[in-house]
């Protein structure tokens, strides 16, 4: 059996790596407050808001 088939001997090389690496973050992301949606179509309409606000501003900045 291959090493990539069992799946105890996945955990023990994850874990024997021991580093944890930082997830990027966006640092301008738009605000927004909690919103209810009626319907998905009205959900995605907000989310296309949202992503050309993000594209107007230049697009998101990552950082760590």
């Amino acid at each position: 059996m291959k090493i990539s088939d069992d799946y105890q001997a996945k955990l023990k090389i994850w874990a024997s790596e021991g580093k944890v690496y930082a997830l990027p973050k966006i640092t301008n992301i738009p605000k927004f407050s909690p919103q209810k949606f009626n319907s998905y179509a009205e959900m995605n309409a907000w989310k296309s808001q949202i992503i050309k606000k993000l594209i107007r501003s230049g697009g998101a900045k990552w950082s760590r």
